[in-house]
């Protein structure tokens, strides 16, 4: 119950209380949060005290309106960590969530001017192109596309990264040891191809990644261009000064 004597104004006591109940987890992520009557009741105040607290929250991201459904308790963003250099499957066990990957294409062909200059491969050299869409518990999280060189990659084939892990396939198959990468990130909105593969409304806004990873001996065998939704992702890298 609130304290009506207490300095502290109740919205602010009510919007504590709220953020107990789901920290606690006694409302879990995609929990219905109450009727604006029933947290009147509950905690003993005006609907105006309610209305507020709940548009504080929502503007907060703690929780989310649905137009003819109500208000839930929204899911958590997962952290996607800059550092260190590690693959999606490796990202989603580290934070509790199972991993997969769909295969949308899979082909050998010859690769275009940009993808030359990323890779430093010679003009007419082939790749393998692949593109998926990255799974955590079964939620599609991203859309990603890899282009390997031909040359470094024989024999892989498609079924190899259907669910599983590029870099654990690449380590199996070929001893390749990711050990530096070149990555750039930006904020764009999601083609409408690519948001309907994430469940996403077309132009929504999304993380852009593209990365050139490196093995031991320095040679690049990885261009990673993909789409994360922004909606499921925090970016997060610790900085020091020099």
């Amino acid at each position: 119950m609130l304290n009506k004597s207490s300095p502290i104004p109740l919205y602010h006591q009510l919007k504590l209380a709220i953020e107990e109940l789901i920290d606690s987890g006694e409302w879990p992520a995609d929990t219905q949060v109450p009727s604006e009557r029933d947290l009147c009741e509950q905690f003993d105040v005006s609907r105006i005290t309610v209305r507020r607290t709940i548009s504080d929250l929502v503007s907060e991201g703690r929780l989310v309106r649905s137009h003819g459904r109500g208000t839930f308790v929204r899911n958590a963003p997962l952290t996607k960590h800059l550092l260190p250099l590690i693959g999606f499957s490796e990202e989603m066990r580290s934070q509790g969530k199972k991993p997969g990957g769909n295969v949308l294409d899979f082909e050998t062909v010859e690769a275009p001017p940009d993808i030359v200059e990323a890779l430093g491969l010679e003009e007419g050299e082939t790749i393998i192109v692949v593109k998926r869409v990255r799974l955590a518990d079964y939620v599609p999280m991203a859309v990603e596309t890899v282009h390997l060189p031909a040359k470094l990659c024989p024999g892989l084939r498609r079924k190899d990264l259907e669910n599983r892990s590029l870099y654990e396939t690449l380590r199996r198959k070929y001893d390749f040891v990711p050990t530096h990468a070149s990555q750039e990130w930006q904020a764009v909105s999601c083609p409408k191809k690519d948001a309907s593969l994430l469940g996403i409304s077309a132009r929504s806004p999304v993380l852009r990644v593209q990365r050139t990873t490196y093995q031991q001996d320095g040679v690049a065998f990885e261009y990673l261009d993909s789409f994360f939704r922004g909606d499921k992702y925090v970016f997060h890298a610790e900085l020091r000064m020099q």
